[in-house]
C-alpha cells in the first residue's frame, strides 16, 4: 500500500511538472507573438505592409485564437490587395471577438476596395447597429459611399450629412460630400465643403488639391495658389503633390 501511495504521489508530481512545462511554452509562445504584433501593427502605421504581413504572419501562428492579429492581418492584406485572403481575416476576427462592430466595420471598408457596394453597405449597417461602437460616423461615412458609387447620390447626401451631425470634425465626411455636390453642379456648397475638410485637416492634400482645382474653375488663382503650396510644403513627393506641382508650372507660362 505504501508503495502504491508513493507511485500515486510520483504520477501527480510528474504531472504538474508536465503542466508547468506547458504553461510556459504557452506563455513563451504568447510573448513571441506579442513581439510579432507590435513589430507587425508598427509597419501597418508607417504603411509597409510587405513588411507588416510578414510579422503578422509570425504573431498569428504563435496565438491563433487572437482577434487582434487577424484583424491587423487582414488589414495587412487589403493593404496587398489579396481581398480573399483579407475577407477571410475578417471573418475569423468577428468569430473569434464575437462580432466587434470595429471588424465590421473594416470588413465594409475591404468591400468598398472589392467594389460590392451592396455588402459594404450591409457590413456598415452592422456595425452602427452595434450600440458599443465608438466610432459610428466612420461606419456611416463608409455607407453613403458606398451609395455614392452605386449613383444614388439622394441616399449618399442623406449619410453623409448624418455622419457630419454625429462627429462634425470629420474631415473625411465633408470632403466626400463635396463630390456628391460637385455630381449635383453645385459648386459654392462644394466649395463650402471642401473648405470645412482642409479647415479641419490642413494635411489632407486631396482636399487640397480639390480645393485649389475648384478655384481656378472661379477664376480666383491666388487662392488656388496658396492651396497647391502648401500641397508641395507638405507632400511633394506623392500624387497630390505631382498634380499640383504640374499646375503651378503651367499657371507661370500662362
Amino acid at each position: 500500500m505504501r508503495w502504491m501511495h508513493s507511485g500515486c504521489c510520483l504520477i501527480l508530481i510528474l504531472l504538474l511538472a508536465g503542466c508547468v512545462g506547458v504553461n510556459s511554452q504557452a506563455e513563451k509562445s504568447k510573448k513571441e507573438s506579442e513581439f510579432h504584433y507590435k513589430l507587425g501593427a508598427s509597419q501597418l502605421q508607417a504603411n509597409n505592409p510587405t513588411l507588416a504581413l510578414k510579422e503578422l504572419l509570425l504573431a498569428v501562428k504563435d496565438d491563433p485564437q487572437n482577434s487582434t492579429i487577424h484583424a491587423a492581418l487582414a488589414q495587412a492584406y487589403q493593404l496587398k490587395k489579396a481581398y480573399p485572403e483579407a475577407e477571410r481575416h475578417y471573418f475569423k476576427a468577428l468569430e473569434l471577438s464575437n462580432n466587434d462592430p470595429r471588424y465590421l466595420n473594416n470588413l465594409g471598408a475591404l468591400y468598398l476596395d472589392m467594389e460590392q457596394w451592396d455588402k459594404a453597405i450591409e457590413y456598415f449597417n452592422k456595425a452602427t447597429a452595434n450600440l458599443l461602437f465608438l466610432s459610428p460616423y466612420v461606419a456611416v461615412t463608409g455607407k453613403a459611399y458606398a451609395y455614392f458609387k452605386k449613383n444614388d447620390l439622394a441616399s449618399a447626401l442623406l449619410y453623409f450629412k448624418e455622419a457630419i451631425s454625429i462627429a462634425p470634425g470629420y474631415a473625411q465626411a465633408h470632403f466626400l460630400l463635396s463630390n456628391v455636390y460637385h455630381e449635383q453642379g453645385k459648386e459654392n456648397l462644394e466649395r463650402k465643403e471642401l473648405e470645412r475638410a482642409v479647415e479641419i485637416a490642413p494635411q489632407y492634400v486631396e482636399a487640397q488639391y480639390q480645393l485649389g482645382v475648384l478655384l481656378l474653375k472661379q477664376n480666383e488663382p491666388e487662392e488656388a495658389n496658396k492651396h497647391f503650396n502648401k500641397i508641395m510644403e507638405i507632400a511633394p513627393e506623392t500624387e497630390w503633390g505631382q498634380k499640383a506641382g504640374d499646375l503651378l508650372r503651367s499657371m507661370k507660362k500662362s
